[in-house]
């Protein structure tokens, strides 16, 4: 493959990963982002509550054993 065949070929992965990447995002609103960076804090109820007094807004938190039984 010479080089100029190369390049297009580079370019064109780039060009393919910027379109997908951004028609991904997109779709995205700022209610699944803000609930998606509360997960971590979901499995432990103490440490939720102490993050909703935080933020003022509720972390959606179950015990480790009540996620267990289900």
């Amino acid at each position: 493959m010479n080089g100029w065949a190369y390049g297009l070929y580079c370019v064109t992965g780039l060009v393919f990963f910027y379109l997908i990447t951004s028609a991904c995002l997109r779709r995205h609103s700022d209610q699944v982002d803000d609930q998606a960076s509360l997960i971590p804090f979901a499995d432990d109820p103490v440490v939720a509550r102490r993050v909703e007094q935080a933020i003022g807004r509720p972390v959606p938190a179950e015990a480790p054993e009540a996620l267990l039984k289900a």
